[in-house]
């Protein structure tokens, strides 16, 4: 009898410990997986988001030391007049093709049209974006969103 009695404590023992565990394992908030955006995915952002004139979508791709040094960046009020003294009405995406890609930087040729008043105006260039995991907005940035290279 006494043999049993302690094989019914320890199966209620353990039960416990396992209840314990399972409630404690249910109070862990769960991670979320999140994949940050290609550098591709960055260009074709910034530029879907100016044709749509969601500017805080816009500023979104810019790296924070780009705004923090250029005056008509340095706030998103400031960003939106700055884009809007463009007078561009429609921003058609061609293309955007990564050329380059180590991690820290990365390149993105693009191939855009703007129309400004009745006008369109091709442009070709090369963004160069950084993987910014100090910035507010962690993901790659375009470091230099005015005049990329052409």
């Amino acid at each position: 009898m006494e043999q049993r009695t302690k094989y019914i404590i320890l199966i209620l023992f353990f039960a416990f410990l396992t209840g314990i565990f399972l409630w404690y394992r249910g109070q862990q908030p769960v991670q979320e997986e999140y994949q940050f955006p290609s550098p591709e995915d960055v260009v074709r952002l910034y530029f879907t988001a100016w044709n749509e004139q969601r500017y805080a979508d816009m500023y979104s791709t810019i790296a924070d030391d780009f705004k923090r040094n250029e005056s008509t960046a340095n706030n998103l009020t400031v960003f939106r007049s700055y884009i809007e003294q463009q007078q561009i009405t429609r921003v058609a995406l061609v293309s955007v093709q990564q050329i380059s890609h180590d991690g820290v930087t990365a390149q993105v040729m693009y191939d855009v049209r703007f129309t400004q008043e009745d006008t369109i105006l091709p442009l070709q260039g090369t963004f160069v974006l950084g993987n910014k995991q100090a910035d507010i907005i962690l993901g790659w940035k375009i470091l230099q969103p005015y005049g990329g290279s052409s």
